[in-house]
C-alpha cells in the first residue's frame, strides 16, 4: 500500500470511528432491537448502523463483530453515507464531511468499482426488462395465435360435423332408393308371374276352343 493509503489495522479503525460518528447525524430507523453480542462501547453505533440499512445481522439475529470484515463491505457503507449526505437524507458538520471525503479517498478504488459494478447491474436490469417486455409480446403474440388456430379448429369441427351429416342423409336417401328398387324388382317379378299365369292360361282356352272345333267339324249336321 502507497504511504498516502493507510494501513489495514489504522483504517479499519478509522471506519469504525468514523462511522460513528457520523451516524450520530443521521436519523435512527425503525424499532428498538436488542444486539446481545455487541459489547456496550459499541452498541449504539452497531445499532444504527443496522437500523439505517448500512449493515446487516446474522440470520440468528447476532452481529458476530469478531469476524474480519473485507473493504468492500466497508465500502459499501461508504457509499451509503456518500448517498445519504447526497440526497439530504443525513446531515452533519464541516468535521463530518472532512471525515466523510477522507473515507472516500481511502476506499476510492473499491468505491469505484461498486459503482462499475451498480451500471453494470442497472445495464442487466434494463436488459432482463426489455427480455420480459419481449417475453410478454411475444406471450400476447402467441395467446392470439393460439386463439386463432382454437378458431380454425372449431371452424374445421363444424364443417367436419356439417360433412358427417350430409354423409348420413345422402346414405339415408340411398338406403331408400335401394329399398324402393328392390320393391320395384319384387313388382316386377310379381308382375312377369301374373303374366305367365295368364299367358298359360290364354293357352289352355286356346286349346280347349281349337278342340271344340275340330270336335263340330266331325258332328252330323241336325
Amino acid at each position: 500500500m502507497t504511504p498516502s493509503r493507510l494501513t489495514s489495522k489504522k483504517w479499519r479503525t478509522m471506519v469504525v470511528l468514523g462511522l460513528s460518528i457520523l451516524l450520530v447525524a443521521v436519523p435512527a430507523l425503525g424499532q428498538s432491537r436488542v444486539y446481545s453480542d455487541v459489547p456496550d462501547w459499541a452498541y449504539q453505533a452497531v445499532k444504527k448502523l443496522v437500523e439505517n440499512g448500512y449493515l446487516e445481522l446474522y440470520d440468528d439475529g447476532t452481529f458476530r463483530g469478531n469476524n474480519p470484515v473485507d473493504r468492500y463491505t466497508f465500502a459499501m457503507v461508504v457509499a451509503q453515507l456518500l448517498t445519504d449526505f447526497g440526497e439530504g437524507g443525513a446531515r452533519g458538520g464541516q468535521d463530518d464531511v472532512a471525515l466523510l471525503r477522507k473515507l472516500s479517498n481511502e476506499f476510492q478504488n473499491e468505491l469505484v468499482l461498486l459503482a462499475l459494478k451498480d451500471k453494470e447491474l442497472e445495464a442487466r436490469l434494463v436488459q432482463l426488462e426489455q427480455g420480459r417486455i419481449i417475453l410478454a409480446e411475444d406471450q400476447t403474440k402467441n395467446t392470439a395465435e393460439v386463439q386463432a388456430l382454437n378458431a380454425e379448429l372449431n371452424a374445421l369441427r363444424k364443417q367436419v360435423t356439417q360433412l358427417i351429416e350430409e354423409k348420413n342423409r345422402l346414405a339415408a336417401q340411398l338406403s331408400a332408393v335401394e329399398t324402393q328398387q328392390e320393391e320395384q324388382q319384387m313388382a316386377m317379378e310379381n308382375l312377369q308371374t301374373e303374366l305367365e299365369k295368364e299367358r298359360r292360361t290364354n293357352r289352355v282356352i286356346l286349346i280347349v276352343l281349337g278342340l271344340v272345333g275340330v270336335a263340330g267339324l266331325f258332328l252330323p249336321a241336325q
